[in-house]
């Protein structure tokens, strides 16, 4: 197993918003196995500044704005409110198999906003 910790996780398909969390994955498939609260130093556990994701499907980041339309994808962005919010894609284009973390690059916690530079990376 692999173990990926950030100041922030994000569980869109939950709308849950979590500080200081331990992401276990599985090492043969990636697949997120588990996520629990950051309490104590855990060897062999990667620690990554500012946010992680758990999305059935690889999200995609809007840096302004709110999304007009469904998306074949997750969109994540950042309300007025400098809420993180997020909008999935219907049932249908979702097939909900295997939940995957994500790592979002370049993400400020403090300020709650992502960057021209933010990217996606899939956690393996």
């Amino acid at each position: 197993m692999k173990r990926f910790a950030s100041h922030r996780l994000y569980i869109p398909h939950l709308g849950v918003f979590l500080k200081n969390h331990v992401v276990q994955l599985d090492e043969q498939t990636g697949a997120v196995t588990d996520y629990y609260p950051f309490t104590e130093e855990i060897s062999f556990t990667e620690w990554l500044n500012g946010l992680i994701v758990l999305s059935y499907d690889s999200p995609k980041i809007l840096l302004c704005g709110t999304p007009e339309q469904m998306s074949d994808s997750t969109v994540l962005f950042v309300d007025s409110d400098k809420k993180l919010r997020s909008l999935l894609p219907s049932e249908d284009d979702n097939k909900l198999l295997i939940l995957n973390a994500y790592y979002i690059t370049s993400f400020n916690v403090s300020d709650m906003c992502f960057s021209d530079n933010s990217i996606v990376l899939r956690l393996s």
